[in-house]
């Protein structure tokens, strides 16, 4: 739990560091790259590899690369497009997207989530009702794109988690 509050809150620090210091200022790819080879150095000695089968491993590292490598190059782009507190806004579909993905998956559906998300929208909008502009939607789609990578990643995770034998 120690470890979950820690990287929460180093997250949560990174919207402002990335959309006020980094955006603009920084190549986006690179730091990108920079980040993820960061994480991957800062949490290599954590790996307990004797308990991972190799081919287990080559899907965590496929979720892996899709949750956070292609949700970070979708990431860093929003902040090109729209300021810091958009970007926090509209990543609020992420829970949706897991919870619709996860459903698609098992074959399921249950209509809450369409007016959860439905709610959201709406709230969005209100937030943000002056001044949509060009840059505003592009801004809000590649978000969308990192909320769907994540997405994906998170239900990849719990996919693979429920097949792997204990």
């Amino acid at each position: 739990m120690g470890y979950l509050s820690a990287v929460t809150l180093l997250w949560a620090f990174s919207f402002s560091l990335i959309g006020v210091y980094l955006a603009g200022q920084v190549d986006a790819w690179f730091s990108v790259l920079t980040r993820v080879v960061l994480a991957a150095l800062v949490f290599a000695p954590f790996l307990r590899s004797k308990h991972l089968h190799p081919s287990l491993a080559l899907k965590l590292m496929a979720v892996g690369a899709f949750q956070l490598g292609l949700m970070y190059c979708f990431y860093y782009q929003s902040f090109l497009y729209l300021s810091v507190p958009e970007v926090l806004l509209f990543t609020i579909f992420t829970p949706i997207y897991v919870t619709l993905i996860y459903d698609a998956l098992n074959r399921q559906f249950s209509p809450w989530y369409l007016l959860t998300a439905a709610i959201t929208v709406l709230g969005a909008a209100i937030i943000k009702f002056e001044g949509i502009n060009q840059n505003f939607i592009l801004g809000f789609c590649i978000v969308q794109g990192a909320n769907l990578c994540f997405a994906i990643g998170q239900v990849g995770y719990k996919k693979i988690i429920e097949k792997e034998p204990q």
